[in-house]
């Protein structure tokens, strides 16, 4: 079976980073953009913060509306949303129900930073399909990230 792939560049990454450390012990959420590759895979370039508007942002993150609007309009369509990130303060980095029931299925990527260790965050990047048995459940496919 063929992996999936994603890259992120080192500036976007140390900016993921900085800004979930920054949150804790609240959850960080943010999204990544760049481009897909002439061979279709996701390469992240900008990292860019977004306000958690969530009712218990200790354990839950809601991407702020308005920064959220503010964030896909200043891109412009110089760059494509690559993926949406959010941390996860005292747990793994793997999608919980929660995370599973987004909306946002169809973005190329959505990535759980984990501080359990906020000495030694652990990322995780995930694609986010529709299970093939049931019409509402997804499924997490994890990728393989490669630093630029």
């Amino acid at each position: 079976m063929n992996r999936l792939q994603i890259r992120i560049h080192r500036q976007a990454w140390s900016e993921m980073l900085g800004h979930c450390l920054e949150a804790m012990p609240r959850e960080a959420c943010g999204l990544l953009f760049g481009y897909l590759s002439a061979a279709g895979i996701p390469v992240a370039l900008n990292y860019v913060p977004i306000a958690n508007a969530a009712a218990n942002p200790l354990h839950s993150f809601e991407l702020h509306p308005q920064e959220l609007v503010r964030a896909l309009y200043a891109a412009g369509g110089k760059h494509e949303l690559i993926g949406i990130v959010h941390s996860h303060p005292r747990s793994a980095p793997y999608p919980s129900d929660r995370d599973l029931a987004t909306l946002w299925h169809t973005t190329p990527s959505h990535w759980i930073v984990s501080l359990r260790d906020p000495s030694l965050p652990a990322v995780k990047a995930f694609a986010f399909r529709k299970r093939q048995q049931e019409h509402s459940s997804l499924e997490a496919i994890s990728y393989d990230i490669i630093m630029e």
